[in-house]
């Protein structure tokens, strides 16, 4: 198999081998952008189709079971490419109609919450986070009286993450299906020590997000899932999107993951490792992230524009580009980009909305790579948007 050389020179990769083995494919992309965006909008996904061979080489160079691009445009228009496996023995093939946890990605609808919560004011984004807490988890969680909401959104809270270390998994494996929710998750936050002062810096950590969780549930009075399909999953019409539940829904595409170092993928799809939390437990489909992104960006149903506004400019660098409210904030050759990138046991996904061509692009697949391959997202965009400028 081809081993991909990456080579950075400034803000554009060079890959060697990978872009040898899809330049003709992508050249292909871009010939048809270019000839027919209304032909090229078309929801299509025949063997045919450029875009479906581009996922397919590149599901098989990463070592991956299947995986489902979706491309919404801003005249409404949507383009799917499926390829590989959606379940295996018996093998079912990938449609784009399949659900994928989205991992992270929940974290961009987690924030849409907060911030209309703030918008209602009831709610202050300046508040420190203990103020929702239990009270007694105000003291046991590091910075938590002085860390405000904003800080979680940000992830600059300084609160560590509870993922670090075994601790978690461990419970996983004794208990697989154990449907866990926000508020069982304060016990592993707490008593650990703070990294850092919060506002001073970037940290990613999941802890931010179960924490703005449990704020929603007790601003609401409801369960995180009826919050998020009454304030988002309805008005976006996102029909096929909730968070994960047993037993698992039919269409959600087994999820595979190596989950013994062997090297080998292994049917991981049982384990809960978070179906009901805020930095993580959302299944959906490429069609209805789609509908997530024109409402949040492109129609204004999910944020006005002030909210938007704030959530994507007070930022914190965060290495390759910076973190705004509950999605990074970075640019490219063809203009900035917003968006999130997500993992989940068995799954991953990505997330990218591109304001100046209207243009939102989904990847999600039903592992994790075994080979170390690039973010599908700016392989296309060459074959999406032309020449850089």
């Amino acid at each position: 198999m081809l081993a991909p050389n990456l080579t950075f020179c400034g803000d554009k990769i060079v890959i060697a081998g990978l872009w040898r083995l899809w330049m003709p494919v992508l050249f292909m992309l871009v010939a048809v952008t270019s000839a027919s965006q209304v032909a090229y909008a078309a929801e299509k996904t025949e063997p045919g189709d450029p875009l479906v061979k581009f996922l397919r080489q590149y599901v098989e160079q990463a070592g991956l079971p299947g995986a489902v691009i979706g491309i919404g445009y801003g005249d409404g228009q949507m383009r799917f490419a499926a390829t590989g496996y959606a379940v295996v023995n018996p093998d079912k093939g990938m449609t784009r109609e399949r659900q994928f946890y989205i991992g992270s990605l929940t974290k961009m609808m987690t924030a849409v919450v907060v911030l209309q919560l703030a918008s209602e004011k009831r709610i202050d984004l300046a508040d420190p986070i203990a103020k929702w807490l239990p009270e007694e988890f105000r003291d046991k969680i590091a910075n938590a009286r002085i860390a405000t909401i904003r800080d979680l959104l940000r992830n600059s809270s300084g609160i560590p993450d509870y993922l670090d270390g075994e601790f978690f998994f461990e419970l996983v494996g004794r208990d697989p299906q154990h449907g866990w929710r926000n508020h069982e998750l304060l016990p592993l936050i707490a008593g650990r020590e703070a990294h850092f002062k919060p506002g001073t810096q970037y940290n990613p950590s999941n802890s931010n997000y179960i924490l703005l969780g449990v704020l929603i549930e007790q601003v609401e009075g409801d369960h995180i899932e009826a919050v998020f399909n009454r304030r988002i999953f309805e008005p976006a019409e996102m029909r096929n999107t909730s968070f994960g539940r047993y037993p698992r829904p039919d269409d959600l595409a087994r999820g595979f993951d190596d989950a013994n170092g062997d090297g080998k993928l292994e049917d991981v799809t049982d384990f809960d490792v978070g179906d009901q939390l805020a930095d993580g437990g959302v299944i959906s489909t490429a069609e209805d992230l789609l509908k997530f992104g024109r409402a949040l960006f492109a129609d204004g149903i999910l944020l006005g524009p002030n909210a938007l506004e704030r959530a994507t400019t007070d930022t914190l660098f965060a290495g390759e580009g910076s973190y705004g409210y509950g999605m990074m904030i970075g640019n490219t050759d063809w203009g900035p980009v917003w968006g999130h990138d997500g993992m989940y046991f068995g799954y991953s996904a990505e997330f990218s909305w591109f304001p100046k061509q209207g243009v939102t692009i989904v990847f999600l697949s039903n592992g994790r790579a075994l080979n170390e391959v690039p973010p599908v997202t700016g392989l296309l965009l060459s074959g999406l948007f032309g020449k850089a400028q």
